[in-house]
């Protein structure tokens, strides 16, 4: 018995029974990680779409957002008027009145599909093999697109005539002379941006030296007005003043000979009297001067007699 028990259990034996029991391993891990449990009985049903933009094997069955079941294949019959047909499996337990509704929407804004039933409220129950009904919801995104298109259609004419607008704008002359004129404008603003850079570089820092220069000496000069005795100066220039304003006092007063020669005008009259008289007395004495002056050398006969 034991002998016939190691002839059973040989190496080739213990290899194929590893390789049957990784198979099966294999299998039930890849249906585990489609959602699909071998071990619990199913019931599917067929469903037909015009399009099923998303779905593919292993895709969602859900009731109010739970988990009921998968699409566990898909068929295209390009003769029929909704040419593809999907295979649902759900759970064996679940109920399916006639008239339920198998929706393909949405779960995201990525874009992620997955089947809804909506289910019937017939008495009638569906059988595992029959075909719900088919409904395609659109999803967000689609939602959103079309409620835009209204307004977008509106506003592709005002686009259209917006575009001409500016395109007559730009094919204008005057544009393109303004459009010139601004390029000469920019490059006349490089020209002396570049001087303006030169000048900033040569001419100022030897503007500043200069400057400087000039603000040490007025220092200097300042400091040597700041050493002088003020003080003393303008008492110099008060007392200067007074002198002149005493001047001008004797000049406008009459107890002295210059202020009334420059205050009394009858003493003028007289003055200018007695040198019109002076200088007609020197006339006429240049005129006849045998009138006021005898002389002789020999003397005078008059002297004689006497």
């Amino acid at each position: 018995m034991d002998e016939k028990k190691k002839k059973f259990l040989t190496r080739e034996t213990k290899i194929g029974i590893a390789v049957v029991i990784a198979i099966g391993m294999l299998y039930f891990g890849i249906n585990y990680l489609k959602g699909i449990n071998i071990f619990k009985p199913n019931t599917y049903f067929y469903v037909q779409y015009d399009r099923v933009d998303g779905i593919v094997k292993t895709t969602h069955v859900l009731i109010n957002g739970y988990k009921i079941g998968h699409v566990s294949d898909i068929y295209f019959d390009y003769t029929k008027e909704a040419p593809i047909t999907l295979e649902i499996t759900v759970d064996k337990h679940l109920v399916v009145p006639k008239g339920t509704i198998a929706q393909v929407y949405e779960t995201g804004l990525m874009g992620d599909k997955a089947i809804q039933l909506k289910l019937g409220n017939s008495t009638e129950i569906c059988q595992t093999g029959d075909t719900l009904q088919g409904e395609v919801v659109e999803g967000m995104i689609a939602e959103i697109v079309k409620s835009l298109m209204p307004p977008i259609e509106r506003l592709v004419p005002q686009l259209d005539s917006t575009i001409l607008a500016i395109r007559k704008i730009a094919e204008d002359e005057n544009i393109r002379k303004t459009l010139a004129n601004a390029e000469e404008a920019t490059k006349e603003l490089k020209l002396a941006s570049v001087k303006l850079n030169n000048i900033m570089s040569n001419d100022v820092p030897t503007i500043m030296t200069d400057v400087k220069t000039t603000t040490s000496k007025l220092s200097k000069i300042s400091t040597e007005i700041s050493d002088m005795d003020l003080k003393a100066t303008i008492n110099k220039v008060n007392a200067t003043l007074a002198n002149l304003q005493f001047a001008s006092d004797k000049f406008k007063s009459k107890d002295n000979t210059l202020g009334l020669l420059l205050n009394d005008k009858q003493l003028y009259l007289h003055i200018d009297s007695t040198a019109n008289s002076a200088n007609q007395l020197l006339i006429d004495l240049k005129a006849n001067p045998k009138r006021y002056v005898h002389f002789s050398v020999f003397g005078s006969k008059d002297k004689n007699k006497k």
